[in-house]
């Protein structure tokens, strides 16, 4: 029997506290030059027609806003999550597998986890991880697949949310 790793609590890396101010380019959602802790109904708008575009968290190009919601691009080949010398990608590799375990388990697949293509994440009372990945499919010649997870990270327990093909 497979267990419900939507439930089953895990002991993955722990993702530790984000780098200070300085080292990064969008602290608490908001770019360093950002001069306001308020931002417009127009940057919420943007923001949220950005995230309709993209189908959620995924992909997300920080870039075209200046406030940004305290959502986060994950450096993959950073340790900010991780103690070195685990990297993020490890990390969210991790995390991933946990996703595609329930997903083959659902499904009736034999889906392998290729390459992390991308990670962004939002914390609040967890970390929710938005993971965008390639499967490999032995069932289809070993084609490579785009797939996407959302992973909820609570101190001592994970959530996988939804691990789908990229549409």
């Amino acid at each position: 029997m497979v267990p419900d790793l939507a439930t089953e609590r895990s002991d993955p890396p722990s993702p530790k506290r984000q780098k200070t101010e300085e080292e990064t380019t969008c602290y608490d959602g908001r770019p360093e030059d950002f001069d306001s802790d308020e931002c417009t109904d127009e940057d919420m708008q943007l923001f949220d027609q950005e995230l309709d575009m993209i189908g959620g968290g995924f992909e997300i190009d920080f870039k075209k806003f200046r406030y940004c919601f305290g959502w986060r691009p994950l450096d993959l080949d950073d340790s900010t999550m991780v103690d070195e010398p685990e990297t993020n990608r490890d990390f969210i590799a991790t995390l991933a597998n946990l996703a595609l375990t329930k997903y083959n388990a659902d499904k009736g697949t034999s889906l392998e986890l290729g390459k992390i293509l991308i990670a962004n994440f939002h914390p609040s009372c967890a970390v929710t991880f938005y993971i965008s990945f390639q499967v490999n499919d032995p069932s289809d010649g070993n084609q490579t697949k785009p797939y996407r997870a959302v992973v909820r990270y609570f101190p001592g327990d994970i959530e996988v949310v939804s691990c789908n093909p990229k549409y």
